[in-house]
């Protein structure tokens, strides 16, 4: 009965933690004032932004509003008013066959305007995107760092971070290659991750909520990637600290879902694109380091909660290609060592 109660004690002790840990997340994200205050410090930063606030919600939102505001009710009209107008001798058949064809008519035009108009629109501006958030990410790193602040508790921009894969006797070329590899294998992961998180909506029940606690973690992962890449951490340095506390990073993401959760696929992906670049920031001044230390009393560094295998799966799949990559810098070593 002991070590039941004991078992049911430690239990109830680290859900609390993990409560505890994701409020601490949430509200760290929601500290949006750090993100004006890089804009201040940072003419770059305050420009960049404004072109995501310009591109995604000028550009690619207004877009969608004009299509479903105005071209389609326009369309529809013109089409209802064609259908309805009397053509030949009869016409009720006239109306009759006419409203099939104007049906059939209105889906098919709304179909060109969204396959020559908002999809690849929506590609265009992805692509912009990605290049800004780095842009916007790397100048708020900068100047927080010139700025005298750790961005890091473990590591900045000018020292590097200790468990890096890349070993110090390594020339500065291998570095090159072991990075660009470690960023291929990144990126190829949070991609096999992303289609774990569309699967995972379809699964009856319990569905919705595994799709928002997955995509909590992906958006949480994709805003501290920008950091911890500056900041020189290696992949396994980041999967390590993220998996550990994975209860902050789920609170961390939360506010990015809930933005964008209840919206239609292109609308959402237009508001996450608005937010992101905050969110970015916010997450580039943080220091979850010394929120998780706080939030246990300022003795330990991790969470004590047990790693979970969020990119396990990802990982499976993504490591045969990361042995592909290796045996060309094995092969490199093993000849020096001779």
């Amino acid at each position: 009965m002991k070590g039941r109660q004991n078992k049911m004690t430690t239990k109830n002790t680290k859900d609390k933690l993990a409560g505890k840990l994701w409020w601490a997340g949430f509200r760290d994200a929601c500290c949006l004032h750090r993100a004006l205050a890089s804009c201040k410090r940072s003419r770059r930063v305050y420009v960049k932004t404004g072109q995501c606030f310009l591109l995604n919600g000028c550009i690619f939102l207004g877009s969608i509003l004009v299509l479903q505001q105005l071209v389609v009710p326009t369309l529809r009209w013109l089409l209802n008013a064609q259908s309805q107008a009397p053509s030949g001798s009869d016409g009720v058949d006239a109306k009759g066959s006419g409203e099939p064809v104007s049906s059939m008519l209105q889906t098919f035009v709304v179909g060109l305007c969204y396959v020559f108009w908002l999809y690849p629109l929506y590609i265009i501006s992805a692509i912009i995107n990605c290049i800004w958030y780095n842009e916007i990410a790397r100048h708020a790193f900068e100047i927080l760092d010139e700025g005298g602040k750790p961005v890091s508790a473990q590591g900045s921009g000018k020292v590097k971070a200790p468990g890096t894969l890349r070993s110090k006797s390594s020339t500065p070329i291998e570095s090159i290659v072991l990075g660009i590899g470690e960023q291929i294998y990144s990126i190829l992961m949070v991609s096999v991750f992303f289609v774990e998180v569309f699967a995972a909506s379809f699964i009856p029940y319990v569905g919705p909520l595994l799709n928002f606690v997955l995509l909590s973690w992906l958006y949480a992962y994709y805003c501290f990637d920008y950091k911890w890449g500056f900041a020189r951490w290696s992949l396994e340095k980041r999967l390590n600290f993220f998996e550990t506390n994975w209860a902050f990073f789920a609170g961390f993401g939360s506010p990015c879902v809930i933005a964008t959760f209840f919206f239609s696929p292109l609308v959402s992906a237009g508001v996450m694109a608005i937010l992101f670049p905050l969110f970015v920031l916010v997450a580039t001044a943080s220091n979850p380091e010394e929120v998780v230390s706080r939030c246990m009393g300022g003795n330990n560094r991790d969470s004590g909660l047990c790693r979970l295998p969020i990119f396990y799966f990802a990982n499976k799949v993504t490591l045969p290609l990361l042995k592909l990559l290796q045996p060309q810098s094995r092969s490199t070593s093993r000849k020096k060592t001779q």
